[in-house]
């Protein structure tokens, strides 16, 4: 991938119906916001995009960070795009830095100290003495965290139908409750929205700051000691004795009416486990808090009809259908326009009127890519016919996946991504011996109108 196809990518995450789940609990409408279809497959892609950004704007050429395996690896993924170096210290014997990412020729690993306080400590040092770009989380960058993750609420309004009733996500720092309240007073005080979703912040039982102050109906953060509490993977995470936003995440909270729900670890096993026979959505477990919380609220009868948005921190889906623009891709129209030529087999065009429909979809109408795996599996090229009435504004001119993929939905993902973005508001042709797509495509809604008839001369081109 290029480095636009990596910028194209970052941020730019799926948002899924999960219709299955909806009917489990008799719930609608839930979506999912899949954070994993990020580059490196975390939502802090975003920040990480975000930090090289504002060390190239002021001229600083070497990020140092301390520990944050997270935080380390998409640094590691997205600076190879950049002319930019990478320092990240780890505690010394730490597994993150014995991972293979960070043999790169931009990168250089320190392990110090024995914690990750020690590394952060160091790092900061480090940056100071040789005035490098101090990347750790916490520090200088509390601004661009915020800001990078206020962004989802804009895409969610975006994708959304209609005004979002609630909003599920992980609680640990509090930095997603302080920007996703930020992102959406933005869009209140702008007239985009009616009123603030109900934000729902998801967190362990005990060990967390932000929630133990909430539990007291405290409108102001009550410090914690360092209470001993068994790490587990499931916590590790989220435990918080003393943030630097702590209390800007409790006014978010109850700015937006939204409430803290405290899940025990076995709750997390259970209702992930429950969630993942349901629907196939890939995630881990310590990043399954916002779906448990959305799951035990649901189920003690706290949620009504409404439009539900769960944040799945590393969620995924292995197919990813997403609208480009012409920069966004790291081929030229030609090459697009050959490799769907090899697609469509035996219900191609010729190359010229491929060219000239993806050409005009990219200008006045869309364009969608399916990604299996992050490897590009599938287009539709959608024409604005320059209509309103007259006959349907938009046209599905070519949809070609690759056949070498089999059984994955691609066809049907492109399709239903394409009504969506034209509003149902569509139309299209298919060959009157292609009885495999004509199913396809009443499958999904469409009727035969009439049948299309073109004057021999120009059949004859």
């Amino acid at each position: 991938m290029n480095k636009n196809t990596i910028i194209n990518m970052v941020g730019k995450t799926p948002l899924v119906r999960a219709e299955s789940l909806e009917k489990e609990l008799g719930i609608s409408k839930i979506y999912l916001k899949l954070e994993g279809n990020n580059p490196s497959g975390q939502r802090i892609d975003r920040l990480a995009y975000l930090l090289v950004k504002d060390a190239i704007s002021i001229n600083k050429r070497t990020l140092c960070v301390g520990t944050y395996g997270a935080l380390s690896k998409s640094l590691a993924l997205i600076s190879q795009y950049y002319d930019i170096k990478c320092v990240f210290v780890f505690p010394i014997n730490s597994k993150v830095a014995k991972n293979k990412i960070f043999h790169k020729d931009n990168i250089e690993v320190i392990e110090y100290g024995k914690t990750q306080f020690d590394a952060i400590s160091y790092s900061k040092k480090l940056s100071e003495e040789n005035k490098w770009y101090n990347a750790s989380l916490g520090m200088e960058n509390n601004i661009l965290n915020m800001t990078s993750l206020s962004f989802i609420a804009d895409e969610l309004h975006q994708q959304v139908k209609g005004e979002i009733d609630s909003v599920f996500s992980l609680m640990s720092y509090g930095f997603s409750v302080s920007a996703l309240n930020l992102g959406f007073r933005q869009l209140w005080i702008n007239d985009s929205i009616k009123k603030l979703p109900k934000l729902y912040s998801c967190t362990i039982n005990e060990g967390n700051v932000i929630y133990e102050s909430f539990k007291k109906n405290s409108e102001k953060i009550i410090s914690l000691p360092n209470e001993k509490i068994k790490v587990t993977k499931y916590n590790r995470h989220l435990l918080n004795f003393n943030s630097s936003i702590a209390q800007d995440a409790l006014d978010s909270i109850y700015d937006a009416n939204g409430k803290i729900t405290g899940i025990s670890e076995e709750e997390l096993v259970k209702y992930t486990n429950e969630f993942k026979s349901i629907e196939n959505i890939k995630f881990s477990t310590e990043n399954g808090y916002a779906v448990a919380g959305f799951m035990k609220e649901a189920k003690n009868g706290n949620l009504s009809e409404g439009n539900h948005v769960i944040l799945l921190d590393d969620g995924r889906v292995d197919l990813d259908v997403r609208r480009v623009q012409k920069n966004d891709v790291d081929m030229s129209v030609d090459e697009i326009v050959n490799l769907m030529n090899e697609w469509l087999m035996e219900y191609t065009d010729p190359l010229y009127e491929i060219k000239e429909a993806l050409q005009s979809a990219f200008d006045r109408g869309f364009v969608l890519m399916a990604y299996y795996n992050n490897q590009l599996a599938g287009t539709a090229v959608i024409v604005h016919t320059g209509f309103e009435n007259f006959i349907p504004t938009y046209h599905l001119g070519y949809i070609a996946t690759k056949r070498t993929i089999k059984g994955r939905g691609i066809a049907t993902q492109l399709l239903s991504e394409a009504i969506e973005v034209s509003n149902g508001n569509i139309s299209l042709h298919v060959e009157q011996n292609n009885n495999r797509a004509i199913k396809l495509y009443e499958k999904m809604g469409f009727k035969k109108s009439y049948l299309r008839m073109i004057h021999e001369s120009r059949s004859g081109i």
